[in-house]
């Protein structure tokens, strides 16, 4: 790229960034795009998170990105605990990716990608726990339903530690269930064979997640 009235170490840094800005967004960049972003980041400062942030890039790299954030973040956590709710903060905890690529707009463009995994926990673990629906009951049906799910979230959270050091896979239905929902309680530590076990942590103050 010209590099008029820059000095030969610049110009070289500046040639070494072009390079490294088409590769990384595998599309064509103007030269005036590199300029500024090294005179606003620092040429030597410059990371991917700096590239992506500031220039368009392909959507397969987009594409690819995401991928990689998921799949780290299902080698930590079980794929059907992962929601539009949570993932963020499952993907913050547990994808080295997320983490490098740190800008909002990196993180709102991959997740973008991901949107058909991430399912809205209408139906989730809740739905499979307790009985109050605000859709289809009326209001004596529904304080009737509080009251008896209150009741439940005491049995169930009593029943949590029986959880601990157990493999999910081992886990029927409504075990995983109860550990896909008291989150603030459950964690999972993968076992390296493509399995998770169960930790239980003593209750907090945290609200169930």
């Amino acid at each position: 790229m010209p590099t008029k009235h820059i000095d030969d170490a610049t110009a070289a840094l500046l040639d070494d960034l072009y390079v490294r800005c088409v590769t990384l967004t595998q599309q064509p960049v103007k030269e005036v795009e590199v300029l500024r972003l090294a005179i606003q980041t620092g040429i030597g400062n410059i990371t991917d998170n700096d590239i992506l942030s500031a220039m368009s890039a392909r959507d397969s790299v987009w594409q690819q990105l995401a991928e990689q954030t998921w799949a780290e973040v299902v080698a930590c956590w079980p794929e059907a605990g992962i929601t539009e709710y949570n993932f963020e903060k499952l993907a913050a905890g547990h994808s080295d990716t997320w983490q490098r690529l740190s800008d909002e707009r990196c993180h709102t463009v991959m997740k973008e990608r991901l949107k058909q995994r991430l399912w809205m926990p209408v139906f989730g673990p809740a739905a499979q726990l307790f009985t109050a629906d605000d859709f289809d009951m009326n209001e004596d049906e529904l304080r009737a339903a509080r009251a008896h799910d209150k009741d439940l979230a005491r049995q169930y959270r009593e029943s949590l530690p029986a959880l601990d050091g157990r493999a999910y896979s081992t886990l029927n239905d409504h075990e995983q269930s109860l550990a896909l929902y008291y989150t603030s309680h459950i964690s999972f530590t993968p076992d390296g064979q493509g399995d998770f076990t169960v930790v239980y942590s003593e209750p907090s103050d945290a609200p169930a997640a």
